[in-house]
């Protein structure tokens, strides 16, 4: 199932139940937080992310043939975020 706005206008709350039994589930956050990062964990979480965006500009170029230079512009990416 995807969570996406139009399916779920709401956001998604995990609660703790009685029900021993084995569950697995996996939640991605796709989108980087944009709050107010004041710990010293943030400066590693930037970095993470430049390399994030840098990945996955790349994969996008390589996967659909589109132009990195296109990619870079949409994403608002510098050259030196995004290098093939």
């Amino acid at each position: 199932m995807r969570y996406t706005r139009n399916k779920f206008p709401e956001d998604l709350i995990f609660q703790e139940t009685a029900n021993t039994e084995q569950f697995q589930g996996r939640y991605i956050l796709r989108h980087p937080f944009t709050g107010e990062m004041a710990c010293k964990e943030a400066q590693y979480y930037r970095k993470y992310l430049q390399e994030r965006f840098k990945k996955e500009a790349e994969t996008l170029a390589n996967l659909t043939g589109w132009k990195i230079e296109d990619i870079r512009k949409k994403r608002n990416l510098s050259p030196s975020e995004s290098n093939p």
